[in-house]
């Protein structure tokens, strides 16, 4: 580096045209094709495959990476002789053409298991490899032995042989090697000789093709998990390739990184929670399962000025150099939530995990909770420090002291603001603590029995300061209630707020203090925010999922989604790689490749055919969709097959037996291993069923007349249902004791919500009119 902080213009590819690939083990290799040559920036990070704490992961991160060479080249390959991009996460081919008509077709093997990369050409190509300062040369293998930050590390590239290839050392020290007709090159690091000849053991010998069975076979199971089948080409296109990309972009180590660019090579406590957590919600565990563990064993841990050790989760994960976002916690809480839901694995709950979890919540609970306001107040707002925060004025992320006007302030006052009660923190806050409650009640010990009905009490007062000082003469919720340096204070509306913020708070969950309020919100935003400026597509998706749960047709959903899926589609100059999301409207030659913004979709579009609930799953019927393949849900996996026409569930048979009054899911009737879900597709339905819910249904009883629902619930539970006026409602606990039914109609639907507060095992019968 040759500053002391790094530009932000450093944190971008320099190419004018760049390839991205992340491997599994933490490493990257990326092509920056230049005017006159292409770059290969080969980024490593020490031992990270087999290490699975934070300082592997972390080694190599936005301010120092770690470059396995000085430099490598491919000297022939200049940006304009590329005539096509095939751009794959794991296997990528370029076509290239010479001015004077020599083709070649070069293709680059992201090796799923191992810390290298496999390269071959079909025509002559040189490769150029420049030592930090000197190679060790051996009959088909190029190594250097170095240092950096007290981690041993060895990089190699291996070659057929002398025989078969050329190889020759410049003048300057750069190793030139000339391959042909398809023959391999690995390209990687190790933290040893022993290790470099491991991987040579294992994968020298094998052709470009068997590479790519070889990491194929690797990735096949994830990928099978939870696969969407639309009748969309584009849209299926880009659901298969980002799905690849994601189980890319985490690594076996369980560090998920935002983006596949450089600026984002670091490990965010969000992206990685979100994208993980929708993924499992949408049948695909496999990410989550590697995620969890690595999160919740770095929470980062701060020193107040009383010298308190203080342990939290960021806005990057294990890091004290970080931006102070108050989200972390909810996406900690979440992350086991939905690990526990998605594959139902109590030995989570069961350990240590769940009390230091709990214990982070109530520390935070404790800083941040304003009794006399019945709210979460927070020192910062989105990624800005207030003026009440210790840190205010300053780039927490490095220690730069900020720059010009950086904290922002409300505009016609002109006044700082000191602090915030936005509506995303406050949601986040009432959904870790409903979660928090239905892990301590799911564990079954006895000593988190307090905890859990403390929970239940604050969530339900965070729900009820919502509801009467949250929502506008509009019946929409406020972005935010700021608090400037004057003590005065303001309401800020979705249009001068937070978009992203507002958009996850009324449309994420899994549980919403307001459900009603939430949908009128949601929508408004969607409505608004195009006019407003871009929008960014992860929260947008959460929106459309909102609006097709309650309502929209296919069409309108599928509309909601072209910009986002025409915008990935999009072979852009800087980053060509055509299928990847990109991150906001219109910024077309902005980021590629983000997981949570996979996850937000796959999510989104998963809820076609199988809606994901807080405590359950709900069949759903789309013209656009066709199945849904090998869906996890706990110790089920689900095939569901669509047949006929129209957007609303007009039948459903479970294991060949008809489902009636619920399209949730009773736990009851679901097997061990493969379940098959048969639905029929009609325009309508008319008459009563439970549409959805926010407890776990156990079990369905049913009759001509009635029908006898069996939940189980931590807290009040939120019903919706179809057609609610066709039936009478009984609600009874455990011990046979009525319980009040309160319902409100969901405005523009025919859906109804019902409200139960029910601690425990209750019933609803829905007895016919």
């Amino acid at each position: 580096m040759k500053t002391i902080f790094r530009d932000y213009q450093q944190q971008i590819e320099e190419g004018l045209r760049n390839i991205i690939l992340q491997n599994r083990c933490g490493n990257r290799l990326t092509l920056m094709l230049g005017e006159e040559s292409t770059e290969l920036e080969c980024l490593y990070k020490p031992n990270a495959f087999r290490r699975k704490d934070y300082r592997a992961r972390n080694f190599s991160n936005r301010d120092n990476c770690t470059a396995l060479f000085a430099r490598a080249e491919l000297p022939q390959i200049p940006a304009g002789w590329v005539k096509a991009f095939d751009y794959d996460p794991f296997v990528t081919a370029l076509s290239t053409e010479s001015p004077g008509g020599a083709k070649n077709r070069i293709t680059v093997v992201n090796i799923a298991d191992e810390n290298c990369f496999a390269l071959a050409a079909r025509c002559p190509l040189v490769l150029t490899f420049e030592p930090h300062e000197r190679f060790e040369l051996a009959d088909g293998l190029l190594s250097e032995a170095f240092s950096d930050r007290g981690e041993e590390i060895v990089s190699f590239v291996a070659f057929e042989s002398f025989e078969e290839n050329r190889f020759r050392v410049l003048d300057d020290g750069r190793a030139v090697l000339q391959i042909f007709e398809n023959e391999v090159v690995l390209i990687g690091g190790e933290d040893s000789p022993a290790q470099v000849e491991r991987v040579l053991t294992k994968l020298a010998g094998l052709s470009l093709d068997e590479l790519i069975e070889h990491t194929e076979a690797r990735i096949a199971v994830p990928l099978s998990h939870g696969r969407l089948v639309v009748k969309d080409e584009p849209l299926q296109r880009v659901l298969d390739i980002n799905r690849r990309l994601s189980w890319s972009g985490l690594d076996a180590g369980g560090a998920c990184f935002g983006a596949m660019n450089r600026i984002y090579h670091l490990i965010w406590t969000r992206d990685g929670s979100m994208a993980a957590a929708t993924m499992a919600r949408a049948g695909m565990p496999d990410m989550l399962s590697i995620w969890l563990p690595f999160l919740l064993a770095n929470p980062s841990v701060r020193r107040d000025e009383a010298g308190n050790r203080i342990r939290e989760f960021l806005q990057i994960v294990g890091s004290r150099w970080t931006k102070a976002e108050d989200d972390g916690i909810y996406y900690a809480v979440l992350s086991l939530f939905s690990h526990w839901q998605s594959v139902g694995d109590a030995a989570w709950l069961e350990g240590e995990a769940l009390p230091e979890l709990l214990e982070i919540l109530d520390e935070n609970v404790a800083l941040r909770f304003d009794t006399t306001e019945g709210l979460f107040r927070s020192d910062t707002l989105g990624e800005t420090t207030l003026a009440s925060s210790p840190y205010y004025g300053y780039d927490s992320v490095n220690g730069q002291l900020a720059r010009g006007q950086w904290v922002k302030q409300e505009e016609q006052a002109g006044k700082r603001i000191a602090a915030a009660y936005s509506l995303y923190h406050n949601v986040n806050l009432y959904n870790c603590l409903r979660m928090a409650q239905a892990l301590a009640v799911a564990s079954g010990r006895y000593e988190l029995a307090e905890p859990a009905e403390r929970y239940g009490l604050l969530a339900g007062q965070i729900a009820e300061t919502l509801a009467k000082r949250f929502i506008n003469d509009e019946g929409h919720y406020y972005s935010c209630w700021v608090e400037y340096d004057d003590a005065s204070r303001s309401w800020v509306p979705f249009e001068t707020g937070d978009y992203w913020e507002y958009a996850w708070a009324v449309s994420a969950g899994p549980f919403l203090p307001d459900p009603v309020t939430s949908l009128a919100s949601a929508r408004m935003a969607l409505q608004r925010w195009p006019g407003v400026r871009s929008y960014g597509y992860c929260p947008w998706c959460f929106l459309a999922r909102s609006a097709r749960e309650y309502g929209l047709d296919s069409a309108g959903y599928r509309a909601l989604l072209d910009e986002q899926i025409t915008d990935a589609l999009r072979l852009t100059q800087r980053y060509p790689m055509a299928g990847l999301l990109t991150e906001y409207q219109t910024a077309h030659e902005g980021w590629r490749g983000l997981p949570f913004g996979t996850g937000a979709l796959v999510q989104s579009t998963c809820g076609l055919l199988l809606q994901p609930l807080p405590m359950g799953v709900a069949v759903r019927a789309s013209d656009l969709a066709e199945r849904l393949e090998n869906f996890v849900y706990r110790t089920a996996r689900l095939d569901v097959e669509a047949a006929g026409t129209g957007d609303t569930v007009a039948g459903v048979l479970l294991n060949g037996q008809p489902l009636t009054g619920s399209l949730q899911l009773p736990a009851s009737r679901l097997r061990t291993g493969r379940n098959r879900l048969d639905v029929t597709r009609g325009a309508a339905f008319e008459g009563f069923r439970l549409y959805s819910s926010t407890a776990e249904l156990r079990d369905l009883v049913e009759t001509d007349t009635e029908w006898t629902f069996h939940f189980h619930s931590p807290a009040e539970a939120q019903l919706v249902l179809d057609t609610a006026e066709a039936v009478d409602l009984l609600a009874a606990d455990a011990t046979g004791r009525q319980l009040p039914v309160e319902t409100r109609p969901f405005d523009g639907t025919d859906k109804t919500l019902a409200t139960i507060d029910a601690t425990g095992e209750f019933t609803l019968v829905a007895r016919k009119k």
